[in-house]
């Protein structure tokens, strides 16, 4: 009879307690996170069920995949929000560098067709002006996102050091928990795992369970952010001498800190440090290679005219000094160098990092690395052996002067790091004063004799140099006596080339021409002159041909249109103009956003698809548990039934008995 009581009794029990576990789980169909319930039962020994624990429906391997595509999705999203706003800005047709690059050749144009115009000079000025101010502005608003980013990835930091923080807390909670009732923690649990997924949003973490089955969280990179008694914390690292260099990022360990690698960080923060340290700086070097090459070709041919006071051209741009880097590892502090583009060699300036490797005290080579920080070039090695403080080297086909400071303090392998393009673009300013300093015209005058019998022209070819210490130009303007100044032809056709002595000398000749083209050059004499001419047909004996100062030449505009014509030269890079280079820019980003716009839908189908396998497993189903709940109602009412019975017959037995 006992035992039969005990059976109905363990039954009722047996059945609240499913009951209580269906009520449960009904309740928190809509609770975020939480994982359905169900209390095991077994059957006991001499009749009867023994409740054992109740337990949550959980799939560990369902769990971490949930966890990390929510960490693929939220790269691609976050990285993808921050190129959408990009895009917005560089892809609108009215802040394009393009559209005002455009406009100030165009107005350059105009000038050139009547250079004594002062209106249309001053025109073209003020065009150039919005140009740069256009350059500034674009580079402000990429530093801006630069610094939207940072802030963006330091409030993550904050999020995903609190986050990990309560993951740690809850797993002393579940501890004392479990080790003191012998109940587990189901729903503790549930919240542990729910900021898991709020985590694997920031970062890309792996999941593991110790033998008391507490939690630990790892980065996928290895290095732990949750053990079972606590947390390591994330810090970001930058470098106060350069508040736009990567950010960094480190886990402290309490008495020593670890770097983090950020390509492995996964999750919101990745996309951050992606667009901040990796995209932001491309940006930003692209257009700092564009405004260096501008300012070097523009001004490199500026130089090469004469202004409208009859000057010669000053430089229409400038950028700030290039800035250099020592390594800290360096012998001495004092020891450094620096730096400028090399004077007509910007195309060969590339978006690279560069550095200048000490090999010996008296030699030195420059390396340059890729934005994955990949060695791309390096050169050969440059004696600077018996140099004087402040001597500059060429490097060949890097596009860049090294200037070395106080030689005897240099050792082996000391480094120094430059970004030629980094600040070109901010910098740029409009040095030109005026629209007057446009050197529109050229430094020499080209004529025939009036006596000439042929109808052979005489044209410049080219004009290479007006420095007085390297050309027949001289300092206050005009041709030193020693230049070409005349040619003569004889009886036989051959030249002959005068000074501008009195008598003149002759300079070359008589000489047979192969060629009527660069005539100077083919005479040996077109280095020394820094120009050079053509003729447009053969002369005829007697013929003769003048060349002189352009004194009078207001309304010349020879170098005008080669100044204009620079927009249309492959100069950025050595493969594309001005404006194809922005277009170039505009073209990336558009490219990067759209790949990102789809990879972020991609993986947003794929991470629901996880959502979904999980909550298959593990969410509640009103439907499953209303069956449930009339199943363990009637299991409860037979329970009760099998009480009733066995207290009729105990009542049968004692009557039976009197």
């Amino acid at each position: 009879m006992s035992s039969l009581y005990s059976i109905g009794l363990s039954g009722l029990q047996s059945s609240t307690a499913r009951i209580t576990t269906t009520g449960q789980n009904t309740a928190n169909v809509d609770t975020e996170g939480y994982s359905r319930q169900n209390t095991a039962t077994v059957s006991r020994s001499g009749g009867g069920v023994l409740v054992q624990n109740t337990d949550r429906i959980v799939n560990q391997y369902l769990n971490q995949q949930v966890w990390s595509d929510t960490s693929n999705h939220s790269y691609y999203e976050s990285y993808h929000s921050m190129m959408s706003s990009f895009d917005s800005i560089v892809g609108e047709e009215s802040v394009s560098i393009s559209s005002y690059l455009d406009n100030a050749f165009s107005s350059l144009q105009k000038a050139n067709s009547d250079p004594t115009d002062s209106a249309s000079r001053a025109h073209a000025y003020s065009s150039f002006r919005e140009m740069v101010a256009q350059y500034n502005e674009l580079s402000g608003y990429v530093s801006n996102q630069r610094e939207l980013a940072s802030d963006e990835i330091s409030t993550n930091v904050d999020s995903i050091n609190n986050i990990t923080e309560q993951i740690a807390s809850l797993n002393k909670q579940i501890f004392k928990l479990e080790s003191t009732t012998q109940n587990s923690a189901n729903e503790l649990r549930d919240q542990q795992e729910q900021l898991v997924k709020e985590l694997s949003s920031f970062l890309d973490v792996k999941v593991k369970y110790d033998d008391n089955k507490l939690m630990t969280v790892n980065l996928t990179s290895g290095q732990p952010l949750v053990l079972q008694d606590g947390n390591n914390e994330l810090a970001l690292t930058s470098n106060p001498k350069n508040p736009d260099a990567p950010i960094g990022i480190e886990l402290s360990f309490g008495r020593y800190e670890v770097n983090i690698p950020t390509d492995e960080l996964g999750g919101s923060m990745g996309g951050l440090m992606a667009f901040r340290n990796e995209f932001v700086t491309t940006a930003e070097r692209m257009l700092g290679q564009q405004a260096l090459v501008l300012t070097d070709t523009m001004n490199q041919q500026n130089q090469l005219g004469l202004d409208s006071n009859g000057e010669y051209g000053i430089n229409l741009f400038s950028t700030d000094p290039i800035n250099t880097v020592n390594n800290p590892n360096n012998n001495d502090a004092s020891a450094n160098i620096a730096v400028r583009v090399t004077p007509g060699a910007s195309s060969e300036i590339t978006t690279d990092t560069y550095e200048v490797v000490m090999n010996s005290p008296t030699e030195f080579k420059v390396v340059t690395y890729d934005d994955q920080g990949r060695i791309s070039r390096e050169s050969g090695a440059i004696d600077i052996s018996g140099a004087a403080s402040g001597d500059y080297f060429t490097v060949p086909e890097f596009g860049v002067d090294i200037q070395i400071n106080s030689p005897a303090n240099y050792s082996s392998d000391d480094r120094f790091q430059f970004v030629p393009t980094k600040n070109a673009a901010s910098s740029l300013r409009l040095s030109a004063r005026s629209g007057d300093d446009f050197a529109l015209a050229a430094p020499i005058s080209v004529s025939r004799g009036d006596q000439n019998l042929s109808e052979a022209s005489i044209s410049i070819s080219s004009i290479t140099s007006t420095d007085p210490s390297a050309s027949a130009f001289t300092q206050s303007g005009g041709l030193y006596n020693y230049a070409p100044q005349s040619l003569s032809f004889d009886a036989n056709g051959d030249v002959t080339v005068y000074d501008g002595n009195a008598p003149a000398n002759i300079l070359a000749g008589p000489q047979t021409l192969t060629d009527y083209t660069d005539i100077l050059e083919e005479l040996g004499l077109a280095a020394g002159a820094g120009f050079d001419i053509n003729l447009d047909g053969p002369p005829k004996p007697g013929d003769s041909f003048s060349i002189g100062f352009n004194a009078d030449g207001e309304s010349d505009n020879f170098n005008g249109l080669i100044l204009a014509n620079l927009q249309n030269e492959s100069t950025v890079g050595g493969t594309r103009s001005y404006s194809a280079a922005f277009s170039s820019l505009v073209t990336e980003v558009g490219s990067l956003t759209a790949s990102l716009k789809t990879n972020s839908s991609s993986s947003e189908v794929v991470m629901n698809q996880s959502v979904a396998a999980r909550d298959q497993v593990s969410a509640v189903s009103l439907d499953e548990e209303a069956v449930n709940l009339i199943r363990f109602q009637q299991s409860y009412t037979a329970s009760a039934q099998v009480l009733t019975a066995a207290q009729s017959t105990f009542s049968t037995l004692i009557s039976a008995l009197r």
